[in-house]
């Protein structure tokens, strides 16, 4: 049996699949003061970081994963993918708050689809595990338009955030 004293863990994942262009919302909060935030809001997901340093590291991660991205389709039809995940694409939205600096890593995989049509998919995704979150980026385009966005959102950090957490 356990001790009811120790700590419990818990270990959560998010999820994202990404391919087409990319769009999100960058907010900042209090800039210059103590507790400011910047806020990015990317499909279901919002990011809040409370130090430059820890966007810059979102952004280090799709900057480091340049040349794995060659091996990933050009574009791929962003209807496929939703049909490929189904009601998965409509979940709540997730929220993630950065409290220190992420570490990730940068990795391709060929991931079986669900049939479609009645044909079995295989696609090549690269795959950015950021902190919690997991991100399957599908195509090129996918991934160019977000690190676009994410160096946008270092540079503002840069600019309004404190740079360390």
């Amino acid at each position: 049996m356990k001790n009811p004293d120790e700590a419990q863990t818990i270990s959560t994942r998010a999820i994202a699949l990404l391919a087409g262009r990319q769009h999100a919302r960058i907010d900042v909060h209090g800039a210059g003061q103590d507790g400011a935030r910047l806020s990015i809001v990317w499909g279901t997901l919002l990011l809040t970081f409370s130090a430059a340093d820890q966007v810059s590291a979102l952004a280090g991660a799709l900057t480091d994963s340049r040349n794995a991205a060659a091996q990933i389709p050009e574009r791929l039809d962003p209807t496929i993918l939703s049909a490929e995940v189904g009601d998965e694409a409509y979940l709540p939205a997730i929220s993630v708050g950065f409290v220190e600096v992420p570490r990730y890593t940068v990795s391709t995989l060929t991931v079986s689809a669900t049939r479609l049509g009645g044909w079995a998919h295989r696609r090549n995704c690269l795959h950015i595990k950021v902190g919690v979150i997991l991100f399957r980026v599908f195509d090129q385009h996918a991934h160019a338009s977000s690190l676009a966005m994410l160096t946008q959102a270092a540079d503002i950090a840069n600019a309004t955030l404190p740079p360390y957490s």
